[in-house]
């Protein structure tokens, strides 16, 4: 990786962590492993394509199974779907799960669809440096190793990684990154009581939005 690239990334990732309190000591060993790659990756099951939605798959039903809820307690907002959003340049769908008196304890989350930026596109070089770009995966390895609380997953898409902090799960597919961010909200205490494991949910929405198996 360039020099440049290597600073860029450096800086955004280091005023990033420092912001959400998930910055550790750069292990140098692991910024130029990229043994996590998943070599048995084959294709996507999904395809990126312009104007495409992010949760077509998904439904208010799977939701709710993952959550123990009913799936009145579900709202799904599709920006493609809903004559009142304008859908967005990056796909992306929000969903709420109806938990506490108040729509300020709902349980909020989302999935959104990135493209691969080339690098001899605008801003190329920016996001070949934080991992959007072609060559994402030095990228990606110094992002997990100043992190204290991601972890690889594997034997999802090329790679994987989970950020228990931001209750992100990021996953490279050729030509995009997935990222779902499961239902959750740290001001209701109910939930935060109930100890849920978001990694198993971000990877179950994921499945049911037809990404991975």
């Amino acid at each position: 990786m360039k020099l440049r690239q290597i600073t860029v990334l450096g800086v955004l990732a280091i005023l990033f962590t420092s912001c959400l309190g998930d910055k550790k000591t750069v292990d140098i060993s692991e910024m130029g492993d990229i043994s996590f790659v998943n070599k048995n990756f084959k294709n996507n099951r999904i395809n990126y394509a312009e104007g495409m939605s992010a949760c077509d798959k998904l439904s208010t039903q799977d939701i709710a199974g993952i959550y123990g809820v009913s799936p009145d307690e579900i709202l799904l907002d599709d920006p493609l779907k809903n004559q009142h959003r304008r859908a967005t340049s990056t796909p992306v769908c929000s969903f709420y799960v109806k938990s506490g008196d108040s729509d300020f304890l709902w349980l909020r989350g989302s999935i959104s669809v990135s493209r691969e930026i080339g690098k001899d596109e605008f801003m190329g070089e920016v996001h070949e440096a934080t991992g959007g770009g072609e060559n994402w995966e030095e990228a990606w390895a110094m992002q997990k190793s100043i992190s204290k609380s991601s972890e690889w997953v594997e034997n999802l898409g090329m790679a994987a990684v989970w950020n228990a902090n931001n209750k992100e799960l990021k996953i490279k597919f050729k030509g995009y990154t997935l990222n779902v961010y499961p239902p959750n909200n740290r001001s209701n205490q109910d939930e935060v009581a109930k100890n849920r494991d978001y990694k198993k949910a971000a990877i179950d929405i994921a499945k049911a939005a037809g990404y991975i198996n």
